[in-house]
Parts: structure tokens; sequence; C-alpha cells
């Protein structure tokens, strides 16, 4: 959804709000924790190092895409991160641009980004000469970039690389709107201020995720360079993560349309939604990391790397580590069962509304328990739902689902699955919620329309958190999502 433009006058950058607290995520920090844990185990092997270069790759060419500096069609996009950058790959159709001319910048990204893990292992101090090479590096292939004369004309104009800005770089609209960056006079002591609040937040113990928001956002609203500042502002964030030994942060295409409205929710002075979207996205980094567990396990079989030496060790530990695992599916069972009482009450509710309407209208609640044997029902929507969430839905490791059934000229479903998160025993349950409707055929076979997810990334918890904390978060995350689910149901009807 577009968000109405208003004009924006400068004022000097401001610090984290005093509330900066309230912005952290639970669920994500929970998430991280059980990813240290399995990091350790895949740190240098093969499976992971190959994860990392694909992250890497795809931070490369995403961050020119967002910028319009080229186009790439998602099939070139996928076959460039699997393979590697190789012009040839690139068709004219895919692009809009010589294709010998995006890859040339697109290794300048890339190049940027392992530069970043350098600087993070250097333990170098963030200051005003790294940014200037970080931009140098970045454009290195980047001659032009479009400006405007004084009879407001768009023009191509050389662009100045590792400078700052020397004329004014506001956004000018219809109308009477402007957006106004920092004067070309106050950048310099601007970015110093900045880099000083930043020092003063990493003694304060801020989540990764919300300074890396914040400095992200502030020094696009310095915007110190001519061109580029998006593409600098995502490599600061990118260093915030790397140095809590987290993932880059990746902003796609698919993300554009959210990423710009968070940071204008930022600009009217919310960094909320900044903060959620880059912990969603580290969430799925973290969901895809936990996928590896197979590779790892055939590579070490392939290479012998289990030695018998120390095998009886490892496995007491392997078998402490499980059952401290085994412990999330009792918090999981209580879920569900939370679950169900929520939506049995629904589901009175919503009968009472439609029954007069038509003798067949009703509705009701399902569901199946972990002991159940009905917990592998609905595998097909289930496999569906994570694969559009971007992880793998492991119902070996837990199952159990509960179901909204309303039933009225057609039958829809509001499914909410609990099940393991990744491959082998993770310690990680997550809960996906999905709509869909079901018809039956003249054959009685029953067909299923499409499962559209109702949520951006599933609800997780882990062996690690209180119980109590995780129903706490569970029931907020139950009807929030419970009411998306009848909105889709209402959509149906044409309501």
């Amino acid at each position: 959804m577009s968000m109405e433009r208003e004009s924006h006058r400068w004022t000097p950058v401001d610090d984290l709000p005093t509330d900066w607290s309230d912005l952290q995520n639970r669920q994500t920090d929970a998430l991280i924790a059980a990813w240290w844990e399995r990091a350790d185990e895949l740190r240098g092997t093969k499976a992971y190092d190959d994860f990392l270069l694909r992250l890497r790759r795809q931070w490369a060419i995403e961050t020119g895409v967002l910028e319009r500096l080229y186009s790439l069609s998602d099939g070139v996009t996928k076959t460039l991160i699997e393979k590697g950058f190789d012009a040839a790959i690139i068709g004219h159709e895919d692009t809009d641009r010589n294709p010998a001319d995006v890859i040339a910048v697109i290794q300048d990204q890339f190049a940027v980004v392992n530069g970043l893990y350098q600087f993070v292992s250097g333990q170098r101090p963030l200051g005003t000469s790294y940014i200037k090479e970080l931009h140098t590096a970045l454009t290195e292939h980047q001659v032009i970039y479009e400006g405007r004369n004084t009879l407001g004309q768009c023009v191509q104009v050389a662009l100045p690389r590792g400078e700052w800005k020397k004329l004014p770089n506001n956004v000018e609209g219809p109308g009477d709107y402007v957006f106004e960056f920092c004067p070309p006079e106050q950048v310099e002591s601007e970015i110093d201020h900045l880099l000083a609040m930043h020092a003063k937040h990493e003694n304060w113990q801020v989540p990764p995720y919300v300074e890396a928001a914040w400095l992200h956002h502030r020094f696009a609203l310095i915007h110190p360079f001519t061109d580029g500042n998006g593409r600098v502002a995502r490599c600061l964030a990118t260093v915030v993560l790397l140095k809590a030994k987290w993932f880059p942060l990746v902003v796609t295409r698919a993300n554009r349309e959210e990423y710009i409205t968070a940071i204008r929710q930022a600009d009217k002075g919310d960094l909320r939604r900044l903060v959620d979207l880059f912990t969603s996205l580290q969430g799925r980094a973290i969901r895809e990391a936990f996928d590896l567990t197979e590779e790892l396990r055939a590579e070490q079989i392939a290479v012998g790397t289990i030695l018998s030496a120390v095998k009886g060790k490892f496995t007491r530990l392997r078998e402490e580590t499980a059952t401290k695992k085994r412990r999330v599916t009792v918090t999981a069972d209580t879920l569900q069962s939370t679950a169900v009482m929520r939506i049995t009450d629904l589901a009175k509710e919503v009968k009472k509304t439609i029954s007069p309407e038509g003798r067949a209208f009703n509705a009701y609640c399902a569901s199946a328990a972990s002991a159940d044997r009905k917990a592998n029902y609905h595998q097909f929507q289930i496999v569906q739902g994570a694969r559009a969430l971007g992880y793998f839905a492991n119902v070996e490791a837990y199952r159990s689902w509960v179901n909204l059934v309303i039933q009225t000229t057609t039958r829809s479903e509001v499914l909410f699955s609990l099940h393991g998160m990744g491959k082998g025993l993770s310690g990680i349950i997550a809960c996906s919620a999905m709509f869909y409707t079901k018809e039956s055929t003249d054959t009685k076979h029953t067909v299923i329309g499409e499962v559209v997810p109702l949520c951006t990334e599933p609800f997780t918890f882990t062996y690690e958190e209180e119980p109590v904390e995780v129903q706490k978060r569970f029931r907020k995350w139950l009807d929030d999502t419970l009411i998306l689910g009848l909105d889709q149901w209402r959509k149906g009807l044409g309501a």
C-alpha cells in the first residue's frame, strides 16, 4: 500500500528513541540463540560456506536492482546466485543494460560485501574514511548519475566517488512536495555526530537489528553522497549485523514496497516497521541456514570427519541436547490446546452470525494433537505454506494442528499448523497459518484452492524460552492472525 507523500524539512538527525527497548523482538532473539548452538556445527563446512556465498551473491545483485541501476529477470538472478557472475548467462531480454556492464557493477558490489566481513574481523572502528571507501568501491563502474540542472531538467552528470556532496540533493515532486536532506555544508559534522551516537550505542547493548535499522535510516536522512546513499546505508546496517555474528542484510526487489514504506514511517519518527522488516529478513536467513543439516551430514560422511576417538563424548552431548530440545514439544502441546479453545469460541460466534442465512451454514473447530493419528492430515497445505515463507516444515520432529472450518456456499478453512522447523532436531517449533477453500467435484474428489499464508513469517519458539512468555506471545499472534483469516473469508463472500 503506498503512503501519501508529505514534505519533509531537514533537521539534525536524532538519537535512538528513549523507548528503544520496546523495539526488541523476543522471537528473533530466541531464534538467533538457537542458531548459535547450531552454527558451531556448521561453520567451516562446505554446505555452510556455499550458503554464505549464495547470500553474498544475492546481496550484490539485489542492492543494485533496488536502486534501479539495472534490471534482471528472476530466472537469471537465481542462476547467477547459484553459478556465479558470468555475463554469458544474461540474455539481452533479461536486463535493460549491456550484460557485461551489469556484471561489472555486480562484481563491484560483491567485492564490497566480501570486504564487510574483512572489516568486521579486523576490528577497525567505523569512521568517515571507511564510509567514503565503501562509496568509492560501490560506484567503481558507475560513471554517471541522473541529476537536474538549474532549469529542473533531467541530465546525466559525472558521479564524484568517495566525496561528500557539494550541492543539495533534495527530492522534489508534484506540487509543493520537497524532501530535504542534510545541507552540504553540514554533512561532515552530521556524520561525525551519527558515528559518535553509534559508538555510544555499543555500550548500551542495543539489539543488532534495532541498531542496524537506526543507523541505516539516520545515514539515509543525511544523504551525504551525490548518489549511492541507499547502497552505503545497507552496507552500514550489514556491518552492525555481521559484528553480532548475524547474516548480511539482504533486501530484495520483493521487499521494495515494504522497505520504502518502512523508511517513510521512520521519517515520521516511527522506527518499528523498519526494525520489523530487518528482523523478518534475518529470520528468513536463519531458517534457511537451519535447513543445511542434511547437506552437512552428507559432507561429514563423505570426508570422514566424525572421529571415533571422541565419538562417545559427542554422543553424550547430543543426547543431552536432544533431551532439552524435546522439552519444546510440551510447550507446543500447550499452544495447540490454547488455539483449540480460542478457535472453538470463535467458531461459535461465526456460526451464530451465519446460520440464519442458510440451513447448511455452519462453523466449527477441528484439531489434532501431536499424539492423534489425524495429526498427519493437511500435509499438502502445510508444505505449501512453509514453502511460501521460505523454510522447511519438519513434521517428523513434531506436528499438531487446529482448523477453523466455515461452511457457507463454499467451504473455507483457516489452518494453524505447529511443526518442527529445519531438518533434524533443531529444538525450534514453528506455527504457520494459512487460508484456503475446498470444493468437492462430481467425482467426489476434493479440490483445494490457493493456499494463502496469513503471516509474513511463522510464529517460532525454542526450548530455551520460558513457556509463560511463549504463551503470552502466542495469544497475541493467534488473535491477530485469526482476524486476517476472517478477513480473507469475508473477501471471498464479496462482503
